[in-house]
């Protein structure tokens, strides 16, 4: 890849997230908005979330070489080392 590919990449990416930041802008405006999402969140997406963290942290700790290394026991190691 050459370098102005990667730049405009950078660029796209940084404008595409200032977007969605002035998209949610309109629908928090205090910090209690903020921190609990004005209480809007269903079961669903709250467990989409916490499924999703679970999976980074599982893919950023290695789980599945310590599966393949241990066993499925090993599912358990980033809930109880993070």
């Amino acid at each position: 890849m050459n370098v102005a590919a990667g730049w405009t990449a950078v660029i796209l990416v940084s404008v595409v997230t200032l977007g969605i930041g002035a998209f949610g802008l309109r629908f928090s405006r205090t910090p209690s908005d903020f921190l609990v999402a004005s209480r809007s969140v269903g079961p669903l997406w709250n467990a989409s979330a916490i499924g999703g963290e679970y999976l980074s942290a599982a893919s950023f700790l290695g789980v599945a070489g310590l599966v393949l290394a241990f066993g499925a026991d090993m599912l358990w190691f980033p809930v109880t080392h993070t």
